[in-house]
């Protein structure tokens, strides 16, 4: 059953931001990147919230803006989910803050309630990407499961992850312990291929709720996933790979957030190599990069 976003107004006895979804497999039959069913009851990780366990509980972050349209595509798609639990809170800076990378605001940053471009509840944030992690914590005396950093406009992979606010954000959750996940797609807002780096999201999260939902999961790295700027149909499989230490010399005017979608690539050496063929990626990234 889905449960509809409490809009603001309604949200009297409980953090404004907080939101009680319904979880997993959405209707969307649309072809995409390969993701494990979340009907499949054979699925590792589906189902994994109980009575017992309560909500598997994350807050959503981004270095967008709570401004971005693209925030809405990644909670509108939890929104769908039917097998998990889900509690989520949204926090995140009032304004973009792109390349932010983990800066925090001497003193702390101030927050007060918002809503997003499509009418999810939030917390808007005076402050950096790794300001809204803090302010979850710190200030909401949030204990999430997971932080969730994006949906971001343009990759975050190879050397651009020490300079990305999202994955900055996430860096910030690792060190407080707390498990992470940052989502990157194309620079262009595409609607599909957005909702194709969500499923993915929903896919990662499902593939490790047991070890969230006991707070058993690791917190030694986040893990970054990279979407092509690919049509939906185009990409191929996830690719478990490397972050690039090193970008890749291109020829003089080439864009680097490119891809050829061509999957000329199928056995990628690190996160660009992947994206640039139109593979999405997998990478674990350390706090301090």
């Amino acid at each position: 059953m889905r449960r509809a976003l409490r809009p603001l107004a309604a949200a009297l006895a409980v953090p404004l931001a907080t939101v009680a979804l319904g979880a997993c497999g959405g209707d969307d039959d649309s072809a995409g990147p390969e993701t494990t069913s979340a009907t499949d009851p054979s699925a590792e990780g589906a189902g994994c919230t109980t009575d017992e366990t309560g909500p598997l509980q994350l807050v959503i972050v981004n270095d967008d803006g709570v401004i971005n349209p693209a925030l809405d595509v990644l909670i509108d798609r939890l929104a769908e989910e039917d097998d998990l639990d889900l509690d989520v809170t949204v926090v995140a800076p009032a304004d973009e803050r792109s390349g932010s990378s983990d800066t925090t605001t001497p003193g702390g940053a101030t927050y007060v309630e918002a809503t997003t471009p499509g009418g999810n509840t939030a917390y808007s944030v005076d402050g950096y990407p790794a300001d809204a992690v803090v302010v979850a914590l710190d200030d909401l005396g949030l204990e999430p499961h997971l932080v969730v950093s994006g949906i971001n406009p343009g990759q975050n992979f190879g050397t651009f992850a020490s300079l990305s606010g999202t994955v900055g954000a996430a860096r910030t959750a690792i060190r407080r312990d707390v498990p992470a996940l940052a989502v990157s797609a194309g620079p262009e807002f595409d609607q599909a291929q957005f909702e194709a780096g969500a499923d993915l999201a929903v896919e990662w999260i499902e593939d490790n709720c047991d070890a969230l939902i006991t707070r058993e999961h690791q917190t030694d790295t986040l893990a970054s996933i990279n979407v092509p700027a690919c049509a939906p149909e185009q990409m191929g499989a996830v690719q478990e790979v490397h972050r690039a230490l090193e970008m890749p010399a291109l020829p003089e005017g080439e864009n680097i957030f490119a891809s050829t979608c061509d999957l000329a690539d199928p056995a990628p050496a690190d996160d660009v190599a992947a994206v640039r063929s139109g593979y999405p990626s997998l990478t674990q990234v350390e706090a301090d990069i």
